[in-house]
């Protein structure tokens, strides 16, 4: 038995050993992580671990998106404002580190990374200020982001349907679907499918077919008093219109498709995923016909078959709200930052 348990142990520490550790290296505004491919794969499967886009990730190193990375590739992954974080955080994350080098202390990294010094030492088991050349010290996260690689399923997944039974406001109960699953399309069309759980678990995953993404948490918990009606900008609408002071107005258009939901037929609660834009901002999304709704970020837009060149994917209940029959289809995004 205690050998058993040794060789558990053994496997534990080797597997923690081995898990990639992302250094940052660059300086402002360019800064960047290396992944280094563990077996041959494609940029599809570092996209997928790392929740940015393909062609974001083939211009940033000069590469064929369709390029097949061979065993020991290192990619470089860009930093920004979207996928840095200075805090722990519930979505998929992983820690970000800055290796240790001549005249480096704690001090400075705390006033560099904006991270207050008791938090630096807490997060790196330190119980006293010094640091050695050559040590790695957590100074972020980063968000929709794994240490393992997660390969790319040889075909699309079909989600088995389940329910659960879960309290809701006043005396009954209602039953609410878990999962959704997969619906039958037109020949020649594939759309992705959002999977949700329930308000009680408070998350909502975006999980496009064939594709493997970061899970996205969305708090389902905020409360607006909002009753939905036929033909208003949604449930987010209301936190659109409050940004805060320091704030701007951003502006993108192009083309959009949708991905499939269970959300938003009923309730209004409308969502979307693109690049470049932070998890949970709430985007306000218009048609040409100046129909316009109000969604909230659920991540980054992962790419799939049919999809190049897109701006976004919006939940399908937002496209038929604003009217949207097409496969594909225009519109402009506004929001603050």
């Amino acid at each position: 038995m205690k050998c058993a348990f040794l060789l558990l142990a053994c496997a534990v520490m080797l597997r923690v050993s081995a898990q990639e550790k992302l250094v940052i290296m660059g300086r402002e505004p360019n800064r960047y992580v290396v992944h280094t491919v563990k077996s041959e794969t494609s940029l599809q499967t570092v996209s997928n671990q790392f929740g940015q886009s393909v062609t974001k990730l083939a211009a940033y190193n000069r590469i064929s998106p369709n390029k097949k990375l061979a065993k020991g590739t290192q990619v470089k992954i860009p930093l920004t404002q979207y996928n840095l974080v200075h805090a722990k955080t519930d979505r998929s994350s992983a820690p970000l580190f800055h290796k240790i080098a001549k005249g480096d202390n704690l001090y400075r990294l705390s006033k560099d990374s904006k991270v207050p010094l008791a938090t630096l030492k807490q997060w790196n088991g330190l119980k006293a200020d010094a640091v050695k050349i050559g040590d790695l010290v957590i100074v972020g996260y980063m968000v929709n982001a794994k240490t393992e690689e997660t390969p790319e399923p040889a075909a699309p997944v079909t989600v088995r349907e389940e329910t659960k039974t879960t309290p809701v406001a006043g005396p009954k109960t209602t039953e609410e679907t878990i999962v959704a699953k997969t619906e039958e399309k037109p020949a020649g069309r594939k759309e992705p499918v959002i999977a949700e759980k329930t308000p009680q678990e408070n998350t909502v995953t975006a999980k496009p077919a064939a594709v493997n993404t970061a899970a996205a948490s969305v708090s389902q918990t905020d409360n607006t008093g909002y009753t939905p009606r036929e033909g208003d900008e949604g449930y987010f609408a209301s936190a659109y219109a409050q940004p805060a002071n320091d704030q701007n107005k951003q502006f993108h258009s192009g083309d959009a498709a949708t991905f499939k939901t269970i959300s938003g037929w009923s309730d209004h609660k409308y969502y979307v995923l693109i690049n470049d834009v932070a998890p949970e901002t709430i985007v306000r999304i218009t048609a040409p016909n100046n129909k316009s709704i109000c969604a909230k970020v659920l991540g980054p837009l992962q790419e799939t078959k049919g999809g190049s060149g897109l701006l976004l994917r919006m939940s399908n209940s937002a496209a038929s709200a604003l009217g949207f029959t097409d496969p594909k289809f225009t519109v402009t995004v506004t929001y603050f930052e």
